[in-house]
């Protein structure tokens, strides 16, 4: 019983470690943002965000941008390479304003 539960704490920490990893890779930052400028110009079409929120989300997503941009070109193109705490920070402001107006 102590070994399987041993076994399954090591199995979550290992989980949690590989999520944590792949979450700060640059395609990853890229796909999470991708994903909710997506539904964020769904929610834009419906009438749903007014023009002070659409201004925020413009001002964070260039921000973003050029934060990435210039990431990107520091890791030679490699998407896999970490993302800077920067663009972490941006990517993260830009999807929960987008998420606070659902």
């Amino acid at each position: 019983m102590k070994t399987a539960l041993s076994l399954m704490l090591v199995f979550l920490v290992s989980c949690s470690t590989t999520q944590t990893v792949q979450y700060k890779t640059l395609a990853s930052v890229a796909t999470t943002v991708d994903s909710a400028l997506a539904a964020y110009w769904d929610l834009r079409v419906a009438g749903k965000v007014n023009d002070t929120t659409h201004a925020k989300v413009v001002e964070i997503k260039l921000k973003y941008e050029k934060a990435f941009t210039t990431a990107v070109s520091f890791a030679q193109a490699n998407l896999s390479s970490s993302a800077p705490e920067e663009v972490m920070a941006l990517a993260g402001s830009l999807v929960s304003t987008i998420k606070a107006i659902k």
